[in-house]
């Protein structure tokens, strides 16, 4: 729990910080990437977005198919679970901006308040598993760091995509402080209550027959319903269809949000009419939630960890550009002129050597079930043969020392 609060607290400002962008130049997060990423880099990296908006819609999908399959008795198919959560999805986020901004503002309350309900029948069966000491420990908190990090951080590329509409006037400690609270109470409260229960069903020594032969047969979905309709009986499937509209809001973000990203990628892309994505991503992320429903839980830690490699190099070189290049100074963007012209935003030589030693510091700190860095490795020592994964720190890190110089030398004999 300590990890949890303390990793999501440092994590969430980056994101927090990045929606300050919105406002600011008035761009969404992979248009303004080009004045650090430049013209083509920008394109990489939106790239790189479109990937992550498909792969959270795939796993957010499949906990919702799983979590409806056993509120149906196992008479609907995982298949059919995810095909009424995408057609819901897409169905609301083609809407548009403003009816997606209506759907988030309510949509969290019946949500919140099934979590507290969870809570309440679940608290009875929760136990204190003592923390273990030693190098071993060590490395497996490092690689759990990781793992929050690459789910909190998803938002950097993101963030502004949902206030750019607001006054350019807005205070940016305003838009921080709401973006940074409405990040941190969810991502540590849900997170500890997903920790607390899971240390009873599939910890290292699980102590409820029920819920661990539940998790096992079903994953999440199963999970749920060992907790809640035992308890609470028809009410609590109620209250799982409930959740599943938490899958639907998330979802709703990343189909809206790839589609702005694939106007980055090419102008003739840009002009393809922009609900015509939707139907596009939900028939490609479809398929591979189906073909994925069977591990959601190893997908999904997987998959944030390489979440976490990417953009943490991503918003290291956005914010080193901001802050040390920029002075931190919005007006120094010039947005309103330059946004769309290539000859007025970087190369992205420095970006893409960042980019690249960047990719270097993952693969020598990752600790991976695939693949076990140099660096990794040897943090996690004899004690712990599947090492410790700084993958995320040392993207980061790897990253910025290239760029710093990468970028005074681009600017000095390129000019922009």
């Amino acid at each position: 729990m300590l990890v949890v609060l303390f990793t999501n607290a440092a994590t969430a400002v980056l994101p927090a910080y990045m929606a300050t962008f919105g406002p600011k130049l008035g761009l969404r997060q992979m248009t303004s990437a080009r004045y650090s990423w430049g013209w083509h880099g920008a394109k990489v990296v939106a790239l790189l977005n479109c990937v992550a908006c498909v792969g959270w819609s795939s796993i957010n999908t499949i906990a919702g198919a799983q979590t409806l399959r056993v509120v149906a008795d196992e008479r609907i198919s995982d298949a059919a679970g995810v095909v009424i959560v995408a057609v819901i999805t897409l169905a609301l986020g083609m809407l548009g901006y403003k009816y997606v901004h209506i759907y988030e503002k309510w949509s969290w309350i019946p949500t919140a308040l099934t979590f507290v309900v969870v809570l309440g029948c679940a608290a009875k069966h929760l136990v204190n598993v003592p923390m273990g000491t030693g190098q071993a420990e060590a490395s497996n908190v490092l690689s759990f760091m990781g793992v929050i990090f690459g789910f909190a951080v998803g938002w950097v590329s993101l963030a502004s995509d949902y206030n750019v509409y607001q006054p350019e006037t807005t205070p940016a400690w305003k838009t921080f402080a709401w973006t940074y609270t409405g990040l941190i109470i969810p991502l540590v409260l849900i997170e500890w209550l997903g920790a607390a229960i899971m240390c009873v069903a599939g910890g290292a020594a699980p102590s409820n027959a029920d819920w661990t032969a539940a998790y096992k047969a079903n994953e999440l979905g199963g999970l749920l319903g060992a907790v809640l309709v035992p308890a609470v009986g028809n009410f609590g499937k109620f209250c799982m269809v409930l959740l599943v509209l938490s899958v639907v809001a998330n979802n709703i973000i990343n189909v809206y949000s790839m589609g702005l990203s694939i106007s980055v990628i090419g102008v003739w892309l840009a002009k393809v009419p922009r609900l015509i994505w939707p139907v596009v991503i939900t028939a490609i992320y479809i398929p591979i939630a189906i073909a994925g429903a069977n591990s959601f839980s190893k997908s999904l830690e997987n998959f944030m960890n390489v979440l976490g490699y990417w953009l943490s190099i991503f918003v290291t070189v956005v914010l080193l550009e901001h802050f040390v290049f920029r002075g931190g100074d919005f007006a120094r963007y010039d947005a309103a002129a330059t946004w769309n012209r290539q000859d007025r935003t970087p190369v992205g030589v420095a970006a893409l050597a960042a980019f690249l030693f960047g990719a270097l510091g993952t693969a020598m700190g990752m600790a991976q079930v695939w693949y076990i860095g140099k660096i990794g490795a040897l943090v996690g020592g004899a004690a712990n043969p599947f090492g410790g994964d700084i993958g995320f720190e040392l993207a980061g890190a790897f990253a910025g020392i290239v760029y710093l110089p990468a970028r005074y030398l681009e600017r000095k004999y390129i000019g922009r």
